[in-house]
């Protein structure tokens, strides 16, 4: 009976630790393991060998590897268990011809599903090799669905690729006009992100006043999980958040600092192949910035407490199962 008493105090005790300390430092500290996930050498692999981004490539709704690009991506983001499909664009006012396709890929929250975080990038080029504009932040889309995936969330995040980004937003349009009614908290939208010319390791957010909120707090997690120093640039209407504000949800772009600066904007050396052009690392902090933002606003699932008293059960069942003395 005395040896009873003792292990049932020791769970007590250790619940009572668990209790006092583990929820709040288990939070952060998993926000920040999620994000330690996020991987350069697989980044650099998506931007490198799946999206065709070498010399004389062409992404372009027109181009002999946008068809290509489109179906690794999809095959990629489904790899993770995802629920993914390609949502061409051959309907209503966004119709044109060859039809396109978004690849959208949904991790449904567990808690709260109805609620949606958005996480976009467009992967057409202007027929050209476009490996900053825009593979750069398709890649990230990719690493980032990589990483989350493996984790629960409340909310649902989904992880999209747009199309046609480049003759008008055709692709973010023809999806928001499909989804006017959704519940979408944020929409993030990184379009060119791997261009760091000067060196300054800053980054610019750009949105309207509107969504400010949202601007905030990924300049947060772009301070505090990508090391970079976040910049708010103001409004800007020239890539895929703009229809999601256009509709009056919150929504921002996460781009370079230095684009306006950029010699390889929409030429054909825009490329992987040019030298010292791509900043790899850069881009990678750029994705721990979004999956920081996503894993905070998101509402990550901690590790089950469950884990911890298992921990404790086979303790006590280690020291129970032990030979009494003669």
């Amino acid at each position: 009976m005395k040896r009873l008493g003792r292990h049932l105090a020791e769970l007590a005790i250790l619940s009572l630790l668990w209790a006092s300390t583990a929820h709040a430092s288990l939070v952060d500290l998993t926000v920040a393991d999620v994000v330690a996930q996020v991987n350069q050498e697989t980044y650099q692999h998506y931007l490198d060998e799946t999206l065709y981004t070498h010399t004389g490539d062409n992404r372009g709704i027109n181009g002999p590897e946008h068809d290509l690009a489109r179906d690794n991506i999809y095959a990629e983001l489904d790899s993770f268990g995802l629920e993914t499909l390609i949502d061409p664009l051959t309907a209503g006012p966004f119709r044109v011809t060859p039809p396109g396709g978004n690849v959208v890929a949904t991790h449904y929250g567990t808690v709260r599903p109805d609620e949606i975080y958005i996480l976009g990038a467009h992967y057409d080029s202007v027929s050209n090799p476009g490996a900053d504009d825009n593979a750069s932040g398709t890649a990230a889309v990719m690493e980032a669905a990589r990483v989350l995936s493996q984790y629960e969330f409340e909310a649902t995040i989904l992880f999209i690729a747009f199309d046609e980004e480049e003759i008008g937003l055709v692709g973010s349009s023809a999806w928001v006009d499909e989804h006017t009614t959704a519940d979408i908290q944020a929409m993030i939208s990184l379009d060119m992100i791997a261009y760091n010319g000067s060196g300054s390791n800053r980054a610019s957010i750009y949105g309207r006043e509107e969504s400010s909120p949202l601007k905030d707090a990924l300049a947060l997690a772009t301070e505090l999980y990508g090391g970079l120093t976040a910049i708010d640039s103001g409004r800007l209407d020239a890539s895929d958040h703009a229809p999601f504000e256009d509709a009056g949800f919150q929504a921002c772009l996460l781009i370079e600092y230095d684009v306006w600066t950029n010699p390889h904007y929409h030429r054909p050396t825009d490329t992987v192949d040019t030298p010292g052009y791509i900043d790899y690392a850069y881009a990678t902090d750029m994705v721990r910035s979004a999956v920081g933002y996503l894993a905070t606003a998101a509402v990550l699932i901690p590790e089950p407490a469950t884990l911890v008293l298992l921990g404790v059960g086979v303790l006590l069942a280690t020291r129970t199962s032990r030979p009494r003395r003669a």
